[in-house]
């Protein structure tokens, strides 16, 4: 008889209501999330240059840290993806395409922001894309020079978290900040932000309707931190735990299906890479092959 699916094995296909806010595994609390509670901040004292200052400058007032400031006004935000592009080998195996990963990419975000009466969002960001591209003058045709990227790129965080802040002692009192507990959350932290474009907010007559302008954000990459409070316990994660591990299998380790041709790593090596042994390669382009893996395009000291 076929084994059965794992949701009559486990019992899936019945699912109590009670068990959505009181869970009986330990999974944590299952509720549903909602897409309404979050927040977006711009660390502008990460670019190494002026571009905070000359942010502030925009600022008229006491405005002397954009990025948490705007955060209030972001109405539509995301929670970044990512794609992983892939590579296909046909006949690998007879009869068979064998697929396998190459590259990760990550998506640009787009953020929409509501503009206030003196349309200080909007300056803001035309003043980052400014600073990354200064013109030379306004009272002639002007020319333009690239900064360069370590200038203005930033580090931005993207937080969900739940409605959860008040404890049941908490929520039959009169509300304060002081009595706020932490909520489960999620946070995306992206790396090396810049805005690529500024979509044109349109003007109409008519009926009146709040301005809005979207921005497009490119970035390098993104890591993942997470909250989960359960009752009173709250749990948060560890960038220690959220690294994979470099994978090492000493030579001669009888507990392995590679041995004699993946050995430990070591600093020829690229990092996070492997260094391989040659002893089991017997033709020239699987040498070639080695020697490429190992080296790239250098010649390695001493090969003449």
């Amino acid at each position: 008889m076929a084994q059965r699916s794992e949701a009559l094995r486990s019992g899936r296909f019945y699912l109590p209501t009670t068990e959505l806010a009181y869970t009986s595994g330990k999974i944590g609390n299952i509720t549903p999330a909602f897409n309404n509670t979050y927040d977006v901040s711009i660390n502008f004292n990460k670019a190494q240059g002026g571009l905070k200052s000359f942010i502030d400058g925009h600022g008229f007032y006491d405005q002397n840290d954009a990025g948490s400031q705007l955060a209030l006004f972001c109405s539509e935000a995301v929670l970044p993806g990512s794609d992983m592009q892939v590579a296909q080998v046909d006949g690998l195996r007879q009869g068979i395409s064998t697929k396998y990963a190459t590259f990760r990419r990550f998506p640009d975000v787009l953020l929409t922001y509501y503009l206030q009466t003196d349309y200080y969002t909007n300056d803001v960001f035309n003043a980052w894309m400014e600073y990354m591209s200064p013109s030379s003058s306004r009272e002639e045709l002007s020319h333009r020079r690239m900064k360069y990227p370590q200038t203005y790129k930033c580090d931005m965080e993207i937080t969900a978290f739940s409605k959860a802040i008040k404890d049941t002692f908490s929520k039959m009192n009169q509300t304060s900040r002081f009595n706020n507990i932490l909520p489960s959350s999620i946070t995306y932290k992206l790396r090396n932000v810049f805005p690529s474009s500024i979509v044109a907010a349109p003007l109409a007559y008519g009926r009146a309707e709040l301005i809005k302008t979207t921005i497009t954000f490119k970035y390098d990459e993104y890591f993942i931190d997470r909250t989960s409070r359960v009752g009173g316990t709250l749990a948060e994660s560890i960038e220690s735990d959220r690294i994979v591990p470099r994978i090492s299998v000493s030579q001669g380790d009888s507990g392995s299906t590679n041995d004699n041709i993946v050995s430990t790593a070591s600093d020829a090596a690229v990092e996070g890479g492997y260094t391989i042994s040659k002893k089991n390669l017997k033709t020239t382009g699987q040498l070639v092959r080695a020697d490429n893996a190992q080296y790239g395009d250098t010649f390695p000291p001493g090969s003449f």
